[in-house]
């Protein structure tokens, strides 16, 4: 699927522009594998630029429709973007349900 430029505009205004990608998907393969603590850490890390991240709705809306399941964005890790994305499809069927009765 390609994404244009207007889907990424959003980017710019990003509290998290210029961090390093580690930061929001840790270490790449060939890297050394970080302890759970230093997982904590890190995305507790990355999180601290979501809080008051002026595109964080974006960015999540983004991470769900076109990068994957990995990584914090959104000011979300990925069991909080399962989570999130269970509770919406419950009512989104909820809300679908009362307009068919």
């Amino acid at each position: 699927m390609a994404i244009s430029m207007a889907a990424i505009a959003w980017q710019d205004e990003a509290e998290c522009k210029g961090q390093p990608l580690y930061l929001f998907y840790g270490p790449g393969e060939g890297e050394d594998r970080e302890t759970a603590k230093q997982k904590e850490r890190r995305i507790q890390e990355a999180k601290s630029f979501c809080g008051s991240c002026e595109v964080r709705a974006e960015c999540l809306e983004y991470q769900f429709r076109f990068a994957g399941q990995y990584g914090v964005a959104g000011g979300l890790d990925e069991d909080e973007r399962k989570l999130y994305r269970r509770r919406k499809l419950r009512s989104d069927l909820k809300k679908k349900k009362g307009k068919a009765s």
